[in-house]
């Protein structure tokens, strides 16, 4: 199997054939081990990871709403290149699969006579393409060598018919599959693909409200291989007409309103899937009416803090693909989904650095309810994949990483968690170890026969804009013994479920249930949940809960009124089992209470020296990649074990706005007691991260830390104010030039800012606005203000002053609330 291609904003790249025993990798010069417990990070600072246990993703940064990467893969290989970036990036090799070496495509055998063939694409500016090549009657891949840059690429071919697709797709560009189709006879050739003659792709609806929100478009050609993919978010993709039998262009679109943003995601999402068999027509278009349509509702929660998250899907048409493409969805709301019928597609929902993996889903014509996500509590949950931990001989292998999971069955991870692991029997420590991420496997040797053992499992969870399951623990006590092949640990899951919550997770007057149920990992066993326990305060104290049970005890609930003044409640759950197992689940804060707002305060961790930008406003133009950086000082008696912070428009809770850090603050030890926190906010696009020019104004930064024994934090949801403003930008022309002296001269420019909702990077006039014209003599540093002049509605100034000397005149905005001040470099007027 062969592909090349491209992963899309926010998305993943799944690699199959990875198994969940280690695999090596090489990332650069440096091997590293992937496995079910472990990610390698690339030189962007996205990640290689295995996701469920069988499937290679590629992660994007925390924060980053656009990311694209030229793939290809060919026998066990991946090579990975950034192509979203101002400056060409090298490519990654990477070896994955069970047999996989260090990254070489499938070299076929050499047959008895090759003649070069030159591949090149034309009338185009490329700086990154991958070329992928078959042979057209075996349908078995050939090696191409692709130059790291630039428009050419070369093979050497046997006599034969081929088929062959060059993908191009360079920054801030449309993308390209460009196809042809060649024979080689008996001599060299050289194969053109003539990017003019390539034709845009696209779905379209009768619902004139709404536009491409992500996309992504490949070739598939018998035998399950396939190239691509191309797409970057709305920008539009383009692929050359051909005619081959078996092969089938393929689009995957997702098309929100227009003008939502991650800042005002849509309520309305079509995922449209379709395929044009037999080739690329002249015009590869698809349209579809909505009424023919799959339609949906996906109630998705919030979690204490209404902040937007990213839904994405892959479409299943037959050959492997696994990448995700999607945009931003609502919180503590309902999304209506139109969907293309009778395609099962993939899907993942992403709260930062939160992801819960849905259900595959196909849905038939008509109109369906869908299921609620992201429910609280969040925490494991018993079957299958909800942990890892095994035994093999004397070897007990740990890994949990799915206690981020939501209470309506989606399996969960959060890359920020932070982990612990202690194993012990008879009082012995066998292993233990802290500060782990969820993906980290720990190890312990234990005696060949038959033992008792004792596991505490603790994840921790700390981001401001969640505040729920901010602390889950399970404490195990089990038997074991060895066996020549690696068996499940026989632990007891419990998953909690608490009716009556709203849309944020938070319950309200009336009374909810709380639910918990008991299942033992790889067994038969018989389960009986023995207690079921609330508190108000974080686990400090803890009241009992009259359980009833049911399912020969496995299953219990219990009724609960919750205090109105409780912020937050945490439930604590006991079972057994017959085989002389029992288990202790903690979750804190396992939903919000009622008056789930505000500032916290808990011990002695201090905030103090909160910086944004240096002190200065940030200010946005229309550009990509922006960037600007945050820093506080953070103080505890025993130490600051992490923190950070994020910026928010609006209410607190209900925010309009938000701007997370492209990756967690780096907290750096002054003393023993202080640490430097600073968060790096990357990548910032103003029209897809905010969309509206109505959020320009004043922000909020909400910051958080916890001390270093996680007795103390503080968390403050207003911890200062920040200006997030327009750029602007001033022109002026003095004329007539030269003057006489004393004669009229007249001064015109013009005052634009930014366009946050524009979808070309456009700036807009800014009417109605004090302008200040200024001049300075020929010899003098120093500008003197002549007059102040009124931009007209398009931004447009005039004026007229009399010449008395040689200068320079220009025209200074001092900016407002929304916008940025700006000036322009004087126009110089010889005076005569």
């Amino acid at each position: 199997m062969a592909l090349a291609g491209v992963v899309l904003a926010g998305s993943l790249l799944f690699v199959p054939g990875a198994s969940a025993a280690a695999e090596r990798s090489v990332i650069g010069a440096v091997e590293h081990t992937v496995d079910t417990a472990g990610a390698a990070e690339l030189a962007t600072g996205e990640r290689l990871e295995l996701v469920d246990g069988k499937n290679v993703g590629v992660v994007p940064r925390e924060g980053r709403s656009a990311g694209r990467y030229a793939i290809t893969s060919m026998d066990g290989g991946l090579s990975v290149r950034p192509v979203d970036q101002r400056r060409p990036v090298a490519a990654t090799e990477v070896a994955v699969g069970p047999a996989a070496r260090a990254f070489s495509p499938m070299t076929l055998a050499a047959p008895a006579a090759t003649y070069p063939v030159k591949f090149t694409i034309t009338n185009a500016n490329v700086t990154t393409k991958l070329v992928s090549l078959w042979n057209s009657k075996t349908w078995a891949p050939i090696e191409v060598q692709n130059e790291d840059f630039g428009p050419n690429a070369s093979a050497k071919l046997s006599p034969g018919s081929y088929f062959a697709v060059a993908l191009h797709s360079d920054w801030a560009r449309p993308s390209y599959l460009l196809a042809r189709t060649f024979t080689v006879t008996n001599s060299g050739l050289t194969v053109t693909f003539d990017e003019r003659l390539a034709k845009e792709t696209a779905i379209r609806t009768d619902d004139t409200t709404v536009a491409r929100e992500a996309s992504a478009v490949w070739i598939s050609v018998p035998g399950g291989g396939l190239a691509g993919f191309a797409g970057r978010g709305r920008d539009k993709v383009y692929a050359t007409p051909f005619s081959v039998a078996g092969a089938s262009l393929r689009v995957h679109e997702i098309l929100t309103k227009k003008g939502s943003s991650a800042s005002a995601p849509s309520p309305v999402r079509y995922d449209l899937t379709h395929s044009f068999q037999g080739g690329a027509p002249s015009s590869p278009v698809a349209t579809v009416r909505t009424a023919s349509l799959a339609k949906t509702t996906t109630p998705i929660r919030a979690q204490g803090v209404r902040i937007p998250a990213v839904l994405e899907t892959a479409p299943d048409l037959g050959e492997w693909t696994g990448v995700y493409i999607g945009g931003w969805v609502k919180t503590a709301t309902t999304t209506t989904e139109y969907v293309t019928p009778g395609i099962s597609y993939s899907r993942l929902l992403s709260y930062g650095s939160q992801r819960l993996s849905l259900p595959d889903r196909a849905l038939a014509a008509g109109t369906t309810s869908g299921s609620s996500v992201g429910v609280a509590p969040f925490g494991p949950g018993p079957g299958p994949g909800t942990g890892g931990s095994t035994r093999r001989a004397t070897t007990i292998s740990l890994y949990e990483p799915r206690t981020a999971s939501d209470a309506a069955g989606h399996s969960g991870l959060d890359d920020r968690a932070k982990a612990s692991f202690r194993l012990t029997s008879g009082g012995r420590i066998l292993a233990s170890a802290d500060g782990l991420t969820p993906y980290d496997e720990l190890s312990a040797t234990v005696p060949s026969g038959t033992g008792s053992y004792e596991l505490e499992h603790t994840v921790t969870r700390r981001a401001g804009h969640s505040r729920l399951s901010t602390l889950v623990r399970g404490e195990w006590a089990f038997i074991s013994s060895g066996t020549s092949s690696s068996r499940t640990l026989p632990l007891i899951d419990t998953a909690f479920t608490v009716s009556g919550l709203d849309a944020r997770n938070a319950a309200g007057a009336a009374p909810v249930t709380v639910g918990v149920t008991a299942a033992t990992r790889g067994s038969e066993a018989a389960e009986t949940v023995t207690a079921l326990e609330y508190s108000t305060d974080d686990g400090a104290t803890w009241l009992s809960l009259p359980l009833t049970t049911t399912g020969a005890g496995a299953q219990g609930s219990a009724p609960l009124t919750v205090p109105a003044a409780a912020r937050f409640v945490s439930l604590r759950a006991t079972a057994v089992n017959d085989e002389g197992g029992s288990v202790r689940r903690t979750v804190i804060r396992a939903f919000a209470g009622a008056s789930a707002k505000g500032d916290e305060q808990v011990g002695t961790t201090k905030i103090s020296n909160l910086v944004v930008n240096g002190g200065k406003p940030v200010v946005l133009t229309n550009e990509t990649l922006q960037t600007f950086t945050a820093t506080f000082t953070a103080t505890d008696p025993a130490g600051i074990a992490e923190g950070d912070l994020y910026l928010y428009h609006g209410p607190y809770g209900e925010p309009d706005g938000t701007l997370f850090g492209s990756y967690p603050a780096t907290c750096t030890a002054q003393s023993a007691t202080t640490s430097v926190c600073e968060s790096t906010f990357a990548y910032i696009e103003p029209r897809t991260n905010l969309g509206r020019n109505a959020l320009a104004g004043t922000w909020t930064v909400a910051a958080w830390a916890w001390s270093k024994d996680g007795t103390s934090h503080t968390d403050r949801t207003a911890a200062r104010t920040v200006p997030v403003l327009r750029h602007s930008r001033l022109t002026v022309n003095a004329t007539p030039e030269p003057v006489k002296k004393n004669a009229t001269l007249t001064v015109a420019g013009a005052l634009t800012h930014a366009d946050w909702q524009s979808d070309t990077g456009a700036y807009a006039g800014f009417g109605g606005q004090s302008v200040k014209l200024q001049f300075r003599k020929k010899d003098s540093s120093t500008y003197t203000t002549v007059k102040t002049v009124t931009s007209s509605s398009t931004g447009a100034l005039k004026t007229t002053v009399k010449a008395t000397a040689d200068g320079y005149w220009r025209y200074y905005f001092p900016g407002t609330t929304t916008t940025a001040p700006a000036s322009v470099t004087g126009d110089y007027v010889d005076v005569r």
